[in-house]
């Protein structure tokens, strides 16, 4: 999709804006990801565009392409691209050097012969920006100028670990780096161990669990600062991080990376709207005090308290699968457990600009697809601390976190909806040989969720691999359900064995759910003759309304 106000552009371009249409265009370019896409993909040449209309801005002739022939030296070799024809770079190249809105906020721009500011460089050829699996924050990031390369490698046994660009932000860190075999072969299968050392010698990966995975074409490895640090003005100035292996495809050696890191410009900036006393109390019993965003370059964090009353408390029976020394293979266990209705993470809420588009938006994660709104959520860990006992109940700290939010704007959270754990308990009994000759469908009374069973097939084991039965599910989940959790299933000796159930949902006119998709009963020894289908759990959803307004300045 391509923003509206793109069009502008051109206008922008020929001079045709007042003076202040232009400043506008440029605030609205600097916080708009689909115009900053869309101007990286003409920087990176990978996408033609009818520039027909706009007449060419005099510069020399060669300028195209000893600035193209610069920044090609610049791009490592799996990653170079097939060049497009000099009209079309030249046109864009054009609008960058005229309009400098890829690099506003940036002074950058290549001249003929001479790199005047190597941030840009980093820009158009970060491998942030090229890695596929790099998210939008990660981008941003690189936009921002907060992006440097590294010249760092650790080579023993054959086996070297090369680092190759860092990425400093007030919420996390990443590096980019390689780790390859003497004929260059890539090794994937390596867990990093990491520190991360403040100048007094204290290491803030200590308690946190040091060992970094990684992903990514060549490997991405990256720690949430939000998980260590309370805000950005609690984080030190100064940090090292230290990336360290002993131990790499069997091979017993020392590799050892030294990396400095300056907080200072990625503080600079952040920043943080702070509220006092903005509480919501829903009708179910669920307390929310929102207490700050944060606005980083890489990120928008949101962070908020729950409040649950005791009587939100319950115990539940679930089935799991347990890998030990007894069962190797995984084996099939039911413990009770304490579980609570609420949840920091079951809510939906949106964040609206002034002009009702929504720039992010939270929903219960495990919501299919066809169900959830949510909207620039980034897949930063969301962090919980251990519960306090307050006056109203127990009290959980949440952080939710999304795509950079970027500029001097008013916005509004939105809460929309309150989700609900109840307990439930329906017994199907099911001889699953008899599938295929017909369905069998159940109406679960207690929530009026009816569901039907078919097409039933037995995977025998093979080896050391055990078997494994899979049946078609379709359903339709009571008033106001959107989900059953904690499936499992019982033989006819009684014996439990958890399922796993993959569905995908759909609203029907009503609004109520629909679900069509499939129940597998892993790790079986033998095929079930018969089998009792039920699940433990269920998720209500409440509408509620509650609005707060902010500003970032």
């Amino acid at each position: 999709m391509k923003c509206f106000m793109f069009n502008q552009l051109k206008l922008y371009v020929n001079d045709e804006l007042a003076p202040a249409e232009s400043k506008g265009l440029e605030q609205h370019v600097e916080n708009c990801p689909q115009c900053q896409k869309q101007l990286q993909e003409w920087v990176e040449g990978m996408q033609e565009e009818d520039f027909s209309t706009i007449p060419e801005a005099p510069v020399p002739d060669a300028f195209t392409d000893e600035v193209m022939d610069k920044l090609s030296d610049a791009v490592p070799p799996r990653f170079k691209q097939k060049r497009s024809s000099r009209t079309r770079r030249q046109r864009g190249w054009d609008i960058v050097k005229k309009t400098g809105l890829v690099v506003a906020g940036l002074t950058a721009l290549v001249v003929t012969g001479t790199v005047v500011s190597p941030t840009f460089a980093n820009y158009v050829n970060s491998l942030f920006q090229m890695e596929e699996n790099s998210d939008k924050g990660m981008k941003n990031a690189v936009y921002k100028g907060l992006v440097q390369k590294l010249e760092q490698k650790a080579t023993d046994q054959g086996i070297t670990v090369e680092a190759k660009e860092l990425l400093v932000d007030s919420m996390r860190i990443a590096v980019i780096y390689d780790l390859y075999d003497e004929s260059g072969k890539k090794i994937e299968d390596h867990l990093l161990e990491a520190k991360l050392i403040d100048s007094n010698g204290k290491d803030w990966l200590e308690e946190e669990g040091n060992g970094w995975k990684s992903y990514g074409q060549f490997f991405i490895t990256e720690r949430y600062l939000n998980e260590i640090f309370e805000s950005p003005e609690a984080t030190p100035d100064q940090l090292t991080l230290y990336l360290e292996q002993t131990e790499i495809a069997g091979k017993t050696g020392k590799w050892s990376l030294e990396i400095p890191i300056d907080m200072k410009k990625a503080k600079e900036a952040t920043k943080t709207v702070v509220f006092q006393n903005t509480a919501f109390q829903s009708p179910q019993g669920l307390g929310i005090e929102l207490k700050n965003i944060e606005f980083s370059p890489s990120a928008t964090r949101v962070m908020l308290d729950t409040i649950s009353p005791k009587s939100a408390y319950f115990e539940v029976e679930r089935t799991s699968i347990l890998s030990d020394r007894k069962n190797p293979r995984g084996g099939h266990v039911t413990e009770k457990e304490r579980d609570s209705a609420f949840s920091g993470e079951n809510m939906m809420y949106e964040i609206t600009n002034e002009k009702g588009e929504v720039v992010a938006a939270w929903d219960m994660k495990s919501l299919d697809d066809g169900l959830n709104k949510k909207e620039n959520v980034l897949r930063t860990p969301r962090t919980e601390e251990e519960a306090e006992e307050g006056p109203k109940g127990d009290v959980l700290n949440w952080w939710h976190t999304f795509s950079p939010i970027q500029g001097e704007q008013k916005l509004k959270l939105e809460l929309q909806k309150i989700y609900e754990k109840k307990l439930a308990s329906p017994k199907f009994d099911l001889v699953p040989t008899e599938l295929d000759k017909k369905g069998a469908t159940f109406k679960d009374e207690s929530t009026g969720s009816t569901f039907t069973f078919s097409s039933y097939a037995w995977k025998p084991g093979n080896g050391e691999d055990l078997g494994e039965a899979v049946m078609t599910i379709e359903g339709t989940l009571g008033k106001g359900i959107v989900e059953n959790q904690d499936w499992f299933v019982k033989d006819e000796n009684g014996k439990n064995y958890r399922a796993s159930v993959s569905t995908e949902s759909t609203r029907d006119k009503d609004g109520r759910v629909q679900i069509k998709g499939e129940i597998s009963i892993p790790l079986l020894k033998q095929e079930l003759k018969k089998l009792t289908v039920s699940y433990a759990t269920y998720m209500v959803e409440h509408d509620v309304k509650w609005e707060v307004p902010f500003e970032i300045k």
